[in-house]
């Protein structure tokens, strides 16, 4: 990769540029299994170079898939950049390179892999089990003109598992298992994760009860993870600046519940993605943007912190195909304060949501939804009843101002290399009806 970057840099300053390069190699294995057996599996790798270019107070952009050494990029990109016009100037080139390892994660699909995912699938005969498993493998570069390029490789594993129970009705359950390695993410759904939603599914297959009468609500992380998707935005510094977050101006307001926290850190040690660095380059480290339910900051790239007159968060992420950096964040992990675990309180009825089935309006803005989802009523004595099909309705913002505890089962949601993570919530800040 980097005599791509080389040639590509030396070129965009020959015609009296200044660039930066950032190349990518993926590569994808997939396996289906259903019922003890490999259905699907299928490799994949792809290629591709962006380039950036700073000359005449304008920035140019331009993306070659696959990825290589083509001068015509540098004629697109500073093409690009005199239709777009004046621009911010070009950043100062960093003089240290930013901080982390160069590899950190490679999981493969290999032959016993599969032998391990298709035993997992064979299942009792009212039960169907599909895993889909997914290793991801990146090696990046990162090289501005007239610095050392950064590298770093990384990769993450993702399992999907769909269960299908038959009964009166069929109960279906989803659920996302994600990690650095191909082991934990198996261990993880062998261990546990594969028999409770066996269990589930058996439940949701039942005739739902007549009407649904409940003390409390328990939001089961996988639900939980989607809504919080709604204020991802309103936490982005660019959101910010142009006027579409309903938090701007309140830093240092509660907006939160007590002991509320939402820290974004792809180095963290449970993060099922590690990256040192963003696609900018700047380091990747904690950004607090709640502390004990008190907004904190924002999210910020180079180019929004830039107007902002402040340093970027290391937030600055591209799509699948090398597209323009977006403000991101790589792992927002939201933590309540209190644990409530995932029973029934002395006495008293539970209405879990367990399943999002789909939004049927939603507002990024003002952070207002209705959605369908499943739900389980628990009862005092034990008891586990399908609640059937009902309508959640709400406002996120609300919502995060209403948490009452967790559940202590966190859960993820991945969006390309963005991923967000939440524990079930006790709330008492939501609609519920069918």
């Amino acid at each position: 990769m980097s005599e791509a970057s080389g040639f590509l840099n030396a070129t965009a300053a020959g015609r009296g540029a200044d660039s930066e390069v950032w190349e990518n190699t993926h590569e994808t294995d997939e396996l289906v299994c259903r019922e003890g057996a490999v259905e699907r599996r299928v490799a994949a790798t792809t290629t591709a170079t962006a380039l950036t270019v700073w000359k005449d107070g304008a920035e140019g952009y331009a993306v070659h898939i696959p990825g290589g050494a083509d001068a015509a990029l540098v004629d697109t990109a500073l093409a690009v950049g005199r239709a777009l016009g004046s621009a911010a100037p070009a950043p100062a080139r960093p003089t240290t390179p930013a901080a982390g390892p160069r590899l950190l994660a490679q999981p493969r699909l290999d032959e016993a892999v599969a032998r391990r995912l298709a035993r997992l699938t064979a299942g009792p005969a009212d039960v169907d089990v599909e895993l889909r498993a997914r290793a991801d493998r990146s090696r990046v570069l990162l090289h501005r003109a007239g610095c050392e390029p950064l590298r770093h490789t990384t990769g993450t594993v993702q399992l999907q598992a769909r269960i299908t129970a038959k009964g009166p009705r069929v109960g279906f359950i989803a659920h996302q298992m994600f990690g650095r390695s191909v082991d934990a993410v198996l261990e993880d759904a062998a261990g546990a994760e594969l028999d409770d939603l066996t269990a589930l599914a058996r439940v949701l297959a039942r005739e739902p009860v007549p009407r649904i009468s409940h003390d409390d609500v328990l939001v089961d992380g996988r639900v939980m993870v989607k809504l919080l998707m709604l204020a991802v935005p309103a936490f982005q510094l660019d959101s910010v600046l142009e006027g579409r977050s309903p938090l701007a101006g309140r830093t240092a307001e509660r907006i939160g519940s007590a002991g509320l926290s939402l820290v974004d850190d792809p180095t963290a040690a449970d993060s099922p993605l590690p990256t040192p660095w963003d696609d900018e380059g700047t380091a990747c480290r904690p950004t607090t943007l709640l502390e004990n339910g008190v907004l904190r900051g924002f999210l910020s790239s180079r180019r929004t912190a830039a107007r902002a007159g402040t340093v970027s968060t290391g937030s600055g992420r591209r799509g699948p195909s090398g597209e323009m950096p977006t403000v991101q964040p790589g792992f927002l992990a939201l933590r309540p304060a209190t644990s409530l675990g995932d029973a029934p309180l002395d006495g008293r009825t539970l209405l879990k949501v367990v399943q999002a089935n789909g939004a049927h309006t939603s507002n990024a803005i003002t952070g207002d939804f209705s959605i369908g989802a499943n739900a389980v009523l628990l009862t005092p004595d034990g008891a586990r009843h399908n609640a059937g099909n009902i309508t959640l309705a709400g406002n996120v913002f609300r919502l995060l101002a209403r948490i009452d505890g967790h559940d202590g089962r966190t859960r993820l949601h991945r969006s390309h290399t963005s991923f967000i993570a939440s524990p079930g919530v006790w709330t008492s800040g939501l609609t519920i009806g069918r």
